[in-house]
């Protein structure tokens, strides 16, 4: 079922003084098929299409190169596709599964099964209300994160200082 949303994501990496914050749109075309368009601070759209990465940046070449070389949108993707899909199996299959709910909102904590994944890709926590994602997090052995914000929540104010505090607090939504 394909399916659009916008998105902010906010990267945290320990190289840089401040957070990056991304706008743009998500574009999952099912199975082993997802797009990312960042339309702000630059221009750029990500295609995953199999085992194909295609970057395009404006004013930049192309670059293509395969989804080998980056463990870390292998799992994004898979575990999107799973959730999105439906597929509990493939869930379990790629990841150890740990899920709360408070109310309205949940939690799955995904943890990666490859332990060549897991020297990159320590988790993925996945937030949501309802039946709807909110939130995805990825988070790097390194310590570095990415969260990404869909939907009404891109929109969200986030705090000055942007801290991974703050995102998450966005996430996880109030507490009942």
């Amino acid at each position: 079922m394909p399916a659009d949303t916008v998105y902010a994501e906010v990267r945290f990496v320990h190289m840089l003084r401040r957070p990056i914050l991304l706008r743009g749109e998500l574009h999952y075309g099912g199975a082993g098929q997802l797009g990312k368009r960042v339309d702000a601070p630059y221009q750029e759209t990500t295609t995953i299409a199999g085992a194909d990465v295609r970057v395009q940046r404006e004013g930049k070449n192309e670059r293509t190169f395969s989804l080998e070389r980056a463990p870390e949108l292998g799992a994004l993707l898979s575990g999107f596709s799973a959730l999105l899909g439906g597929d509990a199996q493939a869930l379990n299959r790629d990841f150890s599964v740990e899920a709360t709910r408070r109310g309205e909102s949940w939690q799955l904590k995904l943890t990666p099964r490859s332990a060549a994944l897991v020297k990159q890709l320590s988790t993925m926590i996945v937030d949501g209300r309802g039946n709807e994602p909110s939130c995805f997090t990825l988070r790097e052995a390194d310590g570095d994160s990415s969260t990404m914000l869909l939907g009404s929540l891109a929109q969200a104010k986030f705090g000055d200082p942007l801290t991974r505090e703050s995102v998450e607090k966005l996430c996880v939504g109030p507490t009942p």
